[in-house]
């Protein structure tokens, strides 16, 4: 027999013993106990549930530290096929039980950074077509987003899949050469980007867009790695290593995301503006001469970063270095182990923790985050 309209809109009222006991009359008595049993059972569940709600909170609000972490062989080979006891995780030099493991690939957040100054005009249309096929080989369930920097940072495209993405990549161009010359710009006037490559800014941008990723997050940055925020005197840029490249590092600390630098090693004179070179005939020189080489403010800053997050440094001076350091990154974030844990909950929180993973079989290396920063 059909349930009648009236017996419905009880229902939707809220009515719920009223629809039962129509339901009771309506059908025929073989169904009545039945019936009635179900329904007893279906008004029971939520004290069920409610009894069970403190412990459902308490794994939500649980925050975990995750860690992204490859191991390799001596030979630098990307070891798969660990589980869980293979490895040991100390914080701050106390042993901690890890308590989520995968050894599987899993969903990534990932921003495309690019240098888009004039120190990298020569190379970009390159370097876009090499990040086009990176993009390609990536899993569709990734979300990516395109941001460039030079005298500011700049997004392109939010969290997409991989066909904006390609878009927004095709769409970069270099930032134009600003007019006037910058004063102060000495007496070869404005050459190779004196002043706007604003690295660490680029940088700080991504970090405030993963701030809250704390699984699985990493920024891949095509650049020189030269910040000229200050311009080129060698005084300027120590300071702005010393200012503002620390914010940087103290931002990665406290960011989750992984840090993979594909740099570009030019020749570049500090402490001089650089003179202008002949444009060279092939698309990607095998090296931009500008001046003697030079140790840059801020080299060793970067690295730190870099290591901080968990990430490597790929140097690239033509495009199969290029090709080849692209494909390291694929490897990379295919090889990672996710790990995870709870903080100790007693003594103070903030400040910075170091962290060490181990791995038990001999002959392994692992990279992994060093640590991370909690502010408050």
């Amino acid at each position: 027999m059909a349930i009648s309209n009236s017996v419905i809109n009880d229902w939707l009222r809220g009515s719920i013993g009223d629809g039962i006991m129509k339901i009771l009359t309506e059908w025929r008595p073989a169904f009545r106990s039945l019936l009635l049993a179900s329904a007893l059972t279906f008004i029971q569940l939520p004290v069920a549930f409610a009894q069970q709600e403190p412990e459902v909170k308490l794994k939500i609000d649980a925050e975990l530290v995750n860690l992204n972490v490859v191991v390799l062989d001596k030979s630098g080979q990307r070891v798969r096929g660990l589980v869980k006891d293979d490895f040991e995780v100390f914080e701050d030099g106390v042993k901690q039980e890890i308590s989520h493991f995968a050894a599987e690939e899993r969903p990534l957040k990932l921003a495309l950074l690019f240098d888009v100054s004039v120190s990298m005009e020569e190379i970009l249309p390159t370097v876009k077509q090499t990040a086009i096929r990176f993009v390609e080989r990536l899993p569709a369930e990734d979300s990516l987003s395109v941001v460039s920097f030079a005298s500011e940072a700049r997004l392109h495209s939010g969290w997409a899949g991989k066909e904006k993405t390609i878009e927004a990549i095709k769409a970069l161009s270099p930032e134009p050469h600003p007019e006037p010359v910058p004063s102060g710009a000495g007496r070869h006037g404005y050459n190779i980007g004196d002043y706007n490559t604003f690295l660490y800014e680029g940088l700080q941008y991504v970090f405030n867009m993963l701030n809250n990723e704390r699984d699985r997050a990493a920024v891949v940055m095509f650049s020189d790695g030269v910040d000229t925020g200050a311009g080129r005197a060698l005084p300027n840029m120590k300071k702005r290593a010393e200012e503002i490249g620390q914010e940087t590092k103290r931002q990665a600390e406290e960011s989750w995301a992984i840090v993979y630098p594909i740099r570009f090693k030019t020749k570049q004179i500090i402490g001089h503006f650089p003179k202008p070179v002949p444009r060279p005939r092939l698309p990607l020189p095998t090296t931009i001469m500008i001046g003697r080489p030079s140790k840059t403010p801020g080299e060793e800053l970067f690295s730190e970063i870099t290591a901080t997050s968990g990430g490597i440094v790929f140097d690239f001076t033509n495009e199969d270095d290029l090709a080849n350091a692209v494909r390291e990154v694929v490897a990379d974030l295919r090889s990672q182990y996710g790990i995870a844990y709870a903080p100790p909950d007693s003594g103070p929180r903030k400040g910075f923790h170091r962290i060490k993973v181990r791995v038990k079989k001999p002959g392994l290396i692992v990279r992994t985050r060093n640590g991370y920063l909690v502010t408050k």
